[in-house]
């Protein structure tokens, strides 16, 4: 294992960030949550990363944090619990929901499509 020949103990594994050029780096939410899914039980508990998602203006949080989920169109929505610093007037931070995009080559073709109509410029194409 890592731990034993490596000596090193995965603690997170983070999703890359929704950044230009990265598509090709990036798992849709859902991939995300079955893969953490599937190394449970393979290793001990203090031994198992937890699958990390940086949620523009939320932060770090575990994949099953999300509130709602919508896997056509690859949009999750998220909630915070704490303000910063510039939120600290703003009453509503703690009940807005903040969305995360899934890359669109992961979407079904339904989803795909919708994108695409979003984007008058892409459908031309």
């Amino acid at each position: 294992t890592l731990l034993d020949r490596a000596k090193i103990m995965p603690y997170y594994f983070y999703m890359c960030d929704m950044i230009p050029n990265s598509e090709h780096w990036r798992l849709a939410i859902h991939e995300a949550q079955q893969l953490q899914h599937d190394i449970m039980g393979y290793l001990p508990g203090f031994a198992t990363p937890r699958m990390i998602c940086d949620v523009p203006f939320v932060g770090k949080r575990w994949v099953h944090q999300l509130k709602e989920y919508d896997r056509e169109k690859g949009i999750s929505y998220w909630t915070k619990n704490y303000r910063t610093g510039i939120e600290a007037g703003d009453s509503e931070a703690m009940n807005r929901l903040y969305e995360y995009y899934d890359p669109v080559y992961t979407l079904p073709h339904s989803g795909q499509e919708w994108w695409r109509r979003q984007t008058p410029l892409l459908a031309e194409r």
